[in-house]
């Protein structure tokens, strides 16, 4: 069977994890454009020489922390499952988990200010995007072409767009409304929004393991 494999990071220094721990809840509370290096150094407790050092500029700090950010979203889910039962148990799985971590408050605070900072630095929140949501949409597709490869779903549509739709359906308006401060968290129950969700996209295909 395929393993779906993951890539550790570089073990940055304890200087670098000050400045990015810093620079986190900086971004945070205040916004990307809000944060300047004397900020940044006094609130870390490091020199400005540090941060140029390790970051060149505070848009690479921003990538940093966006890049450490995005691994969280990082869902795989090991062995493609071999029987048809197990395939929808793992489709369903991995759904609970992607919206048990959007209903983390780190989760709520970087979405929020990635929309804020979206026109003032689009390449960056591209890269978060990159490394967060087009991945975990990546491995769902792989999954869902699994599914297809195996005769498990039979939908027409490519498994792309059936990744597409069924992200779509799982954050709905729950996350804007969390966006916009109307929820305190988007997701109420994880595990039975996302059975919902799978069962009303795939409908007969679906099968409750």
């Amino acid at each position: 069977m395929a393993r779906h494999e993951t890539h550790s990071e570089p073990i940055v220094s304890a200087t670098e994890g000050r400045i990015l721990d810093a620079a986190r809840e900086l971004f945070f509370r205040e916004g990307f454009s809000a944060v300047s290096t004397d900020r940044l150094s006094k609130e870390a407790g490091v020199s400005k020489t540090s941060i140029y050092k390790y970051f060149g500029d505070m848009a690479g700090v921003f990538a940093a922390v966006v890049t450490r950010e995005g691994d969280a979203y990082q869902l795989g889910f090991g062995e493609l499952p071999a029987t048809k039962a197990a395939f929808w148990r793992d489709l369903v799985n991995f759904g609970e988990r992607l919206l048990t971590l959007l209903n983390q408050g780190f989760c709520i605070q970087l979405d929020r200010m990635l929309h804020e900072e979206a026109r003032k630095q689009p390449e960056l929140v591209r890269r978060f995007y990159d490394l967060a949501y087009g991945r975990a949409h990546v491995e769902l597709a792989g999954l869902i072409a699994h599914g297809q490869a195996r005769g498990f779903v039979r939908k027409p549509q490519s498994a792309d767009d059936l990744a597409d739709n069924l992200l779509s359906m799982w954050e709905g308006l729950c996350v804007v409304r969390s966006r916009l401060g109307l929820s305190e968290r988007p997701f109420a129950d994880p595990a039975a929004w996302s059975k919902q969700c799978v069962k009303a996209l795939f409908e007969r295909d679906f099968k409750e393991g």
